[in-house]
């Protein structure tokens, strides 16, 4: 047997969307690393469909984002109905500060192909039918044991590894970390095709009956898809696209019919959550950390999401930027998102099968929320994900918050950061980068432009990129530090800043660190960077 031994920093253990997400971020921060996957070709099979805005925000600072939208089909709102009458309407109208005010549907295996592309376009190479046969690791790295089609083994030597090997993960059994949960009773058919209905491509339908559930969302290509539950102890005939239209003819109320080639599955849901996302130098993300119901589509989602932020927490510790105890709060963040997730769309699969007097109710709650907003916002921002927090005590000004993502506001006119156009807040993000934010607020107040101008130079260290945000007459540049101009004070308002502030940013987008700019010696421990290698180093102190 061989052994392999270069400079290569990270095995990735499967090529799907998430195993890409954290490969493709590693790269982009010109860190090496070896992607491989069991199968023999990409996954064919279509599996989840839904990407939300803040996975879409993610892909989009991966370079995949262009390429998924133009596959995509835009999804606009949700209808719930109930005993043959629609008793909600779910709508992104009150969705702001992002790009993507809405959801995408899009087959997952298109998904994977468009980060597939962004990948080899960085200088990636999947290696398709090749196996992780064992490993073991100690102190400075991993050894493992690779085994290609015609079953030669070959021993390589890593920094890190990943287990992106989904929920039947050879990483996470090796590792023998817990993978406890539970099995839903219901199985459920889809079926994947053209239809002939009237109902509405660009939204989702979800008809709850007594006799179970039935979900139609639309697909590119002028396709749906219709997903049904059965019952536990139900036969399933043979000829599962007859069983899936009879389930669509007896529970929507909406002529449906299916016509033409279709993709049919059969499954049973699980709901799991690893013990532990990290055992030293292993890591576990997506399916193989956790696994969700379908309802409301947020497990690809949430994977996505792991692997993105991942991979500039690793890139950070591979360049001599972090220690390893850097990844520990990953590790804690994404276990919590995990949790939480896994608790809504456990309820979400529960309120789809009640009966009785809980139908009554659940269908009553869903009235009143429609019709006070509440529905729109509060529950749709938390489908989404952009109104996540991460634990912990959080210092809020306006609003921002610690933990919380930074609000990728609209800037109109588009304003001028040094010398380039920036027509949102999240344009300023640059790679594995944070970024240092250092509001003036001196648009009435002239005294504040200098102590903003003193604060960004004493504050600002290499490894990141500083702004300061002023709304005074000033140049693209002052001391050193470029100027992100807001002569009107708009990006302060939408922002609700209404004093001076300095605001760290990580690579994901999630805010790190509040304070003023007089209080340097705070900002200073928070943002010092030990000098690196990397390219893009990311401080240990963004925590």
């Amino acid at each position: 047997m061989s052994t392999q031994r270069s400079g290569a920093g990270v095995l990735v253990v499967g090529a799907g969307p998430v195993g890409l997400a954290v490969a493709t971020g590693l790269l982009q921060q010109g860190i090496d690393v070896r992607l491989i996957d069991q199968a023999e070709r990409p996954n064919p099979h279509a599996k989840a469909i839904t990407l939300w805005p803040r996975a879409l925000e993610a892909l989009d600072r991966l370079g995949a984002a262009a390429e998924i939208l133009d596959r995509g089909l835009a999804l606009h709102a949700q209808n719930y109905h109930s005993g043959g009458r629609r008793v909600a309407r779910l709508t992104f109208d009150k969705v702001r500060d992002t790009r993507f005010p809405f959801a995408v549907s899009l087959p997952q295996q298109e998904t994977e192909e468009a980060l597939r592309h962004r990948f080899e376009a960085l200088g990636g190479k999947t290696e398709f039918g090749v196996r992780l046969t064992s490993f073991e690791q100690d102190g400075d790295g991993v050894t493992a044991v690779l085994t290609d089609g015609e079953d030669r083994a070959s021993e390589v030597r890593v920094d890190w590894l990943v287990g992106a090997d989904g929920a039947h993960s050879t990483v996470r059994s090796a590792l023998g970390t817990g993978y406890e949960g539970e099995t839903y009773p219901q199985q459920f058919l889809l079926s994947d095709g053209p239809c002939d209905t009237p109902l509405a491509q660009d939204e989702a339908h979800y008809f709850m009956t007594a006799k179970g559930v039935l979900v139609v969302v639309g697909l590119p290509g002028g396709n749906f898809r219709v997903f049904t539950s059965l019952a536990p102890d139900a036969e399933i005939a043979e000829d599962v696209r007859a069983e899936v239209q009879r389930a669509a003819s007896e529970r929507c109320p909406v002529p449906i019919r299916l016509t033409g080639e279709h993709r049919t599955g059969v499954f049973r849901v699980h709901r799991r959550i690893a013990d532990r996302f990290r055992d030293r130098r292993v890591l576990l993300v997506g399916d193989a950390a956790h696994i969700h119901s379908p309802a409301g589509g947020q497990g690809l989602n949430t994977g996505i999401e792991d692997g993105a932020t991942l991979a500039w927490r690793l890139g950070s510790v591979l360049a001599g930027g972090s220690p390893e105890s850097f990844l520990d709060r990953w590790e804690a963040e994404r276990r919590a998102v995990a949790q939480g997730v896994l608790d809504d769309t456990d309820l979400q699969t529960r309120l789809w099968m009640m009966k009785g007097w809980r139908r009554n109710v659940r269908d009553t709650a869903l009235r009143v929320g429609e019709r006070t907003g509440l529905l729109d916002r509060f529950v749709i921002p938390r489908q989404t994900q952009l109104s996540l927090v991460h634990p912990g005590a959080r210092r809020s000004f306006g609003r921002l918050r610690e933990g919380a993502r930074l609000p990728d506001v609209a800037l109109s006119p588009a304003l001028h950061a040094g010398g380039d156009r920036v027509e949102r807040l999240h344009d300023l993000l640059d790679g594995g980068r944070p970024l240092l934010l250092v509001f003036a607020a001196d648009r009435r107040h002239p005294a504040r432009t200098a102590e903003a101008f003193s604060a960004a130079a004493a504050i600002d260290r290499p490894g990141h990129r500083t702004l300061v945000v002023s709304g005074a007459p000033s140049p693209r540049e002052r001391n050193g530090v470029p100027v992100l101009a807001d002569p009107a004070g708009a990006l302060h308002a939408a922002l609700g800043l209404r004093g001076p502030a300095v605001c760290l940013v990580r690579p994901d987008a999630v805010v790190s660190t509040l304070g003023r700019p007089g209080d340097l010696r705070l900002v200073r421990d928070l943002v010092e960077l030990p000098a690196a290698p990397h390219p893009h180093p990311v401080p240990e102190t963004l925590t």
